[in-house]
């Protein structure tokens, strides 16, 4: 398990396994919450599997302890952007977005 912290947006996301190069992550599951919780959780599954792959903390620093955030990987201003290309990014490609392009580098996880 791997837990990464992103301060500028104040989320937190829990990694239950590593996901394979190009495994389609969805769908997300939104948890309901009631008063006395100030966060928002969203747990994601695989599209390959069907199993949970990761949860998602937002509103991180009221809802988990902060000696858990102060252990987290830091990913201050990428974790939107690696949230985007995750779920949104391969459903705007299409299935040729699985495959690799020549010269193009794919940015490790």
């Amino acid at each position: 398990m791997r837990l990464t912290y992103d301060a500028t947006t104040d989320v937190a996301y829990l990694s239950l396994r590593p996901l394979a190069r190009g495994e389609p992550v969805g769908p997300t599951l939104l948890l309901e919450t009631d008063r006395a919780f100030r966060g928002f959780v969203a747990l994601d599954f695989s599209l390959a599997d069907g199993r949970a792959v990761g949860l998602e903390f937002q509103r991180a620093s009221t809802c988990l302890p902060a000696e858990l955030l102060a252990t987290a990987e830091r990913r201050d201003g990428l974790s939107l952007g690696d949230r985007f290309a995750e779920r949104v990014a391969p459903h705007l490609a299409g299935p040729e977005s699985s495959r690799r392009q020549p010269g193009r580098a794919r940015r490790p996880h």
